[in-house]
């Protein structure tokens, strides 16, 4: 097993680096998509916001490799352009994630306390200052439990870009055991890396909820 770490290291690392990359991409580009689908959701805005309520509707209720294959065939060959592996991979993450983290942040604010929201109202701030000094800030500090779930879980799912060709950590593996046949290491090796990479996340999302989250008011960190 130790030569087989050995001669395969440099090619299963590009694959971890990839896998890191893809997921650290989709968290960013995810959370930032999911903002503007949640306050359009949350201020129920004509059209657009019933159009953000079918976005999130149809990811939350569509498989995420079907989004993938839409992704990586569908979609260019309607509108004619070229797309690699890794792109469309990247591109239906995204499009997963921000529906999940869209309807996560919807949650965080409705959560927001009404008596938050009269009391500033009772000092003279309009309705679009109340939501963005007071809604927006503490929605997404409620939120980030939830968001930070959907990242590990974001994480995991980056082994089906495999199904695209994609050479992400699993994909690695998977063209390394073509060539060696020796799955239970390999596989063995993948299942530890993915492990530790979501333990760190969880935690790191831990440390985040006990920093952000009790300072919302009448909220506890579990809640």
């Amino acid at each position: 097993m130790g030569d087989l770490l050995v001669r395969n290291a440099p090619f299963l690392l590009a694959g971890l680096r990839a896998t890191l990359a893809l997921a650290g991409w989709t968290a960013l580009f995810g959370t930032i998509l999911a903002m503007p689908v949640a306050l359009l959701r949350y201020l129920d805005v004509p059209v657009l916001g019933r159009a953000c309520a079918a976005y999130i509707w149809f990811i939350r209720g569509t498989p995420l490799l079907v989004v993938l294959l839409l992704c990586y065939f569908a979609l260019p060959a309607l509108f004619g352009y070229h797309t690699t592996a890794s792109a469309a991979a990247l591109v239906g993450f995204v499009v997963f994630l921000a529906a999940y983290a869209a309807q996560d942040m919807l949650t965080g604010l409705h959560s927001v306390p009404r008596t938050l929201l009269e009391g500033g109202a009772a000092l003279g701030l309009t309705r679009l200052q109340v939501i963005r000094l007071i809604v927006v800030p503490l929605g997404a500090r409620i939120a980030v439990p939830a968001l930070f779930g959907q990242y590990v879980r974001m994480f995991k799912y980056t082994s089906v870009a495999s199904a695209l060709g994609a050479t992400e950590l699993t994909g690695s593996v998977l063209l390394v055991n073509g060539r060696v046949f020796q799955p239970l290491p390999l596989l063995g090796i993948a299942a530890v890396v993915y492990l530790v990479v979501c333990l760190s996340i969880s935690m790191l999302g831990r440390w985040a909820q006990v920093r952000l989250v009790p300072g919302v008011v009448g909220l506890s960190p579990k809640g």
